[in-house]
């Protein structure tokens, strides 16, 4: 009995020797940026990213669809959650004061602010997208489609909207 738990205990050593510790932390915090994305209503990392402005360090800015201003840092969020505010003055007087910006570095902050475009929300999947995206005239050149993130949410919408009309539709 005493063997057969001695050779259970160095299987499970070696089986941890096996493991990519440096692979699975990068995993996991992979899995912390969506988590953190999803929590802001964006898709991906990738796209929050994008739609942010970095401020300082590893700290950003966004502009969600509900007119609010959300406050976040990849690298806090296990311990921080993302600060949200209002409206455009109450992030600024938050930044400017944990920052100790000077009037200055306050009005440079304020422009910066200034051209961050609000996000919108997608009529078809609810994430967020920036409207203003360059992609977004690959399949929508004439800015009628504002109302999905996607070419395939406005496609999935639209081929549900004909479903309705032709099940109602009777010879």
């Amino acid at each position: 009995m005493a063997e057969n738990l001695w050779k259970q205990m160095e299987d499970w050593e070696e089986e941890l020797d096996q493991i990519n510790w440096k692979q699975m932390l990068e995993e996991i915090d992979r899995a912390l940026m969506d988590n953190l994305a999803a929590e802001l209503g964006f898709p991906s990392f990738e796209r929050l990213e994008e739609a942010s402005l970095a401020v300082k360090d590893d700290f950003h800015v966004t502009h969600l669809s509900d007119g609010r201003w959300v406050w976040w840092s990849p690298t806090a969020y296990a311990k921080e959650d993302p600060l949200y505010f209002s409206d455009k003055p109450s992030i600024v007087r938050y930044i400017s004061e944990m920052l100790g910006l000077d009037e200055g570095k306050r009005a440079h902050l304020e422009r910066g602010l200034s051209q961050l475009p609000q996000m919108s929300r997608c009529d078809c999947c609810e994430h967020e997208f920036n409207p203003r995206d360059p992609e977004r005239m690959h399949w929508d050149s004439r800015g009628e489609q504002r109302r999905f993130c996607s070419a395939q949410c406005a496609a999935e919408v639209l081929l549900g909207e004909m479903r309705e009309d032709l099940s109602g539709w009777k010879e």
